[in-house]
C-alpha cells in the first residue's frame, strides 16, 4: 500500500471542497429555476457558503500547521523559528566577543 503524504491529504480535501461547491451551485441554480428561491437569495446562500468554506479552510490549515509543528518538536527537529532564534543568539554572542576584544 502506498503511503499518503500530507500534500496528498490536502489535495484530496481541496478536491472534495471543489466538488461540494459545484454541487451546491447546481442545487441553488435548480432551486432558482424551480422558483423555490429568488436569484438574490441564491446568491446570498452561495456567498455565505463560500465564506464558511474559507473559514473552515483557514482552520484546517492552522490545525495542520500546528500538528506539523508538534510533530517536529516531538522528533526533536529544529523549526524555522528555532533556527532564526539560534542565529539571533549567535549574532548577539559575536557582538559580545567583538566588544570584549576591543
Amino acid at each position: 500500500m502506498e503511503k499518503v503524504s500530507l500534500d496528498d491529504i490536502v489535495k484530496m480535501g481541496l478536491g472534495t471542497m471543489l466538488i461540494a461547491k459545484e454541487k451546491m451551485e447546481s442545487l441553488v441554480e435548480e432551486a432558482i429555476k424551480q422558483g423555490d428561491i429568488s436569484k438574490e437569495e441564491g446568491n446570498k446562500m452561495l456567498e455565505e457558503l463560500k465564506k464558511e468554506a474559507q473559514e473552515r479552510a483557514k482552520r484546517t490549515d492552522r490545525a495542520i500547521r500546528d500538528e506539523i509543528h508538534r510533530q517536529l518538536k516531538e522528533l526533536g527537529l529544529a523549526t524555522k523559528e528555532d533556527i532564526a532564534s539560534l542565529r539571533r543568539e549567535i549574532t548577539a554572542l559575536k557582538h559580545e566577543i567583538e566588544k570584549l576584544r576591543s
